[in-house]
């Protein structure tokens, strides 16, 4: 659901509620990704080593993520079926 205080949107906002992404918008699907891949990227984002996103949205939101929130949103995203 986000994080209204650090201003983090929810995932399902860009990537659906499954996560399977919205093609004419260019999200990605993230459902079932593995939760350590997804921690990886979610950090790499976060470091600035990751630069595939358009205007810096995931960069923006995974930098205003703690390491244990990254750890539980790639568990989230694992569990997305």
């Amino acid at each position: 659901s986000g994080n209204v205080g650090s201003k983090v949107m929810a995932c399902a906002a860009c990537h659906g509620p499954t996560g399977r992404g919205n093609a004419p918008a260019a999200f990605p699907s993230i459902q079932g990704q593995r939760a350590t891949y997804v921690a990886l990227q979610l950090k790499a984002y976060k470091a600035g080593t990751r630069t595939t996103d358009p205007n810096q949205m995931m960069r923006n939101m995974a930098a205003a993520l703690s390491d244990e929130e990254i750890d539980a949103v790639a568990s989230y995203v694992q569990g997305l079926r």
